[in-house]
């Protein structure tokens, strides 16, 4: 050879792979084993080593002074055979076959043996099974065993899906403790609160005797000076568990004066008249003017929920001076002036739609007007003032 070459380090991706095939095999025909687990009087030969370098609590077993150091047998509580089974091809493999069938057993089990691979499988899996049906007991499983991202995904689960999650049995079933910490969370995401008031009385109804009591501390949760006065008056004056309750009256009563006397509420703040965050709403940023007091036609929406701003599709025409109002789920975008002349036209977004939409043209002004003030009333848009000082409506419909 022409010269002399600098030694190298070779690596291979199949040498770790290879000698845990092997030692399986091995642990399969009971070769060079050294221990045997038994497991509801089912033995289990393995290698100590082999155990030891993949669990925490096998290699502080076999390297401490416990009684089990040197015994040919270790007794192994706390889980089935079948389990054992599982868990020890997981330890010469790195792979586990997680099924809804087991990983009630399989989870528990490799928390008490310290086996992480195995448990953050079976949190995967949970988080992958939540439903409305059943992610409030998914919640209570993953705290019992210090599962920290599966609880908190099942409580992010249950919040986005309030609705849902207090028509199933889970809710039903909960103590009145775990029923008061759902509802007074801000996070939960509901249009109105008219299901979380339905949601306490529900849960007072399927047991009346041994719940009614209970309802004055979880009606303080439900924020119902935030519910239209429609629902107030028709709804919840006409339920029995509130005309009964001197308590839940003085609440409702309350929400009633929060509506009567708009010149209080700025006195009347607090938890029950805040906004949850977890609410289906959205701010909308809409023209203006940037650099030079030019006219642009960027539009901007603010999630409270994730605390971004993301960019919606740009009005068709620039303006400043815009009156804007949302309707149903769309903003209308009324006048304003693009720098030239004050402008009639409206256009219209349906914001909520899982891709961008479009801005659409709907009937024009009868009178053009920059600084308007807009409103809504009856379904309709109103739009206010301006130069012409005029008063006119616009037909909300979608074209």
């Amino acid at each position: 050879m022409g010269g002399i070459m600098a030694p190298k380090d070779i690596m291979t991706n199949t040498h770790a792979k290879s000698i845990l095939n092997t030692m399986n095999s091995l642990r399969k025909s009971n070769t060079l084993c050294d221990v045997t687990l038994k497991v509801e009087q089912k033995d289990f030969p393995a290698h100590r080593i082999v155990l030891a370098a993949c669990s925490d609590y096998f290699c502080a077993m076999f390297t401490s002074e416990l009684s089990e150091k040197g015994k040919p047998y270790v007794d192994i509580q706390g889980l089935t055979a079948s389990t054992m089974e599982i868990l020890l091809d997981f330890v010469y493999t790195e792979t586990v076959h997680v099924t809804v069938e087991n990983v009630q057993e399989l989870l528990p089990a490799a928390c008490l043996l310290q086996l992480k691979g195995v448990k953050q499988a079976c949190c995967e899996f949970l988080e992958s099974q939540l439903d409305p049906s059943n992610c409030l007991g998914i919640r209570d499983f993953a705290e019992t065993h210090s599962c920290v991202d599966l609880m908190q995904a099942a409580e992010v689960f249950s919040q986005k899906h309030f609705p849902e999650v207090v028509q199933h049995e889970e809710f039903i079933l909960l103590s009145q403790g775990e029923v008061e910490k759902l509802i007074k969370c801000d996070e939960i995401q509901v249009d109105s609160e008219e299901p979380v008031f339905e949601a306490v009385i529900n849960w007072v109804k399927h047991a009346k005797k041994e719940r009614e009591e209970s309802l004055p501390n979880l009606l303080q949760y439900v924020r119902m000076p935030l519910l239209t006065p429609r629902y107030i008056t028709d709804v919840i004056d006409a339920e029995p568990f509130i005309r009964c309750s001197l308590q839940c009256r003085d609440l409702v009563d309350e929400a009633k004066k929060f509506h009567l006397r708009p010149e209080l509420r700025s006195q009347m703040q607090g938890p029950r008249t805040r906004a949850r965050l977890g609410a289906n709403e959205v701010l909308l940023v809409v023209g203006g003017f940037g650099s030079q007091q030019s006219p642009i036609d960027v539009v901007e929406k603010y999630d409270p929920k994730t605390q971004q701003w993301s960019f919606l599709p740009s009005i068709t025409r620039k303006r400043r001076y815009v009156a804007s109002v949302s309707l149903h789920d769309r903003v209308y975008v009324i006048g304003g002036y693009d720098g030239r002349s004050r402008l009639s036209s409206v256009e219209c977004l349906d914001y909520t739609a899982e891709e961008d939409g479009v801005w659409y043209s709907v009937a024009p002004m009868n009178v053009r007007r920059g600084l308007a003030g807009a409103t809504t009333l009856g379904g309709r848009l109103g739009a206010q003032g301006g130069v012409a000082m005029l008063w006119g409506w616009i037909g909300a419909q979608t074209p």
